[in-house]
């Protein structure tokens, strides 16, 4: 039986937990892709694991969903891992069906620069909304794609006719 919840959380490394609900995103710069040692829940021991580091926050254990998705977007003519080194990506939680229950997940996924039409910005989620849902929101609601920021003057604006 397990003394601590110090070794089944490790609070070393990001977590869907740690991240939001299904849905949250943040976007990330890599900084190195190295092994590093944490808890092994099966092994009830410390183990070497792939993981790949960011500018912004913790590190993320990598399973095989994301060194595949990683190769995919930055080496996939090569076998490099530093070839992902320097680039911005999107991590989202996703729910994922493993072990036969439904559970949230990190994805690792290609990050792009959507800008808002008014003033140029780069959209970034926020406020639990993935940029996805940002712009639907602000198509749906001002008929062009907006930061959060463009949408409360637009808003204002419309408010004040």
């Amino acid at each position: 039986m397990i003394n601590s919840w110090e070794k089944v959380i490790d609070n070393n490394f990001i977590s869907a937990e740690l991240l939001g609900t299904a849905g949250a995103e943040k976007v990330v710069t890599i900084t190195n892709i190295d092994f590093a040692e944490c808890y092994d829940d099966q092994r009830k021991q410390k183990v070497q694991k792939q993981t790949v580091f960011f500018a912004e926050c913790k590190p993320l254990v990598l399973n095989k969903t994301n060194a595949k998705a990683l190769k995919r977007m930055f080496s996939p003519n090569s076998d490099n891992p530093a070839d992902c080194v320097g680039h911005k990506v999107t991590l989202k939680v996703e729910s994922i069906k493993a072990f036969g229950k439904t559970t949230d997940a990190i994805r690792i996924k290609e990050f792009s620069e959507t800008k808002c039409e008014d003033c140029g910005n780069v959209i970034l989620p926020v406020s639990g909304k993935s940029v996805e849902q940002l712009i639907e929101i602000s198509t749906r609601n001002c008929k062009k794609i907006l930061c959060v920021s463009c949408m409360k003057k637009y808003k204002e604006e419309k408010t004040n006719e």
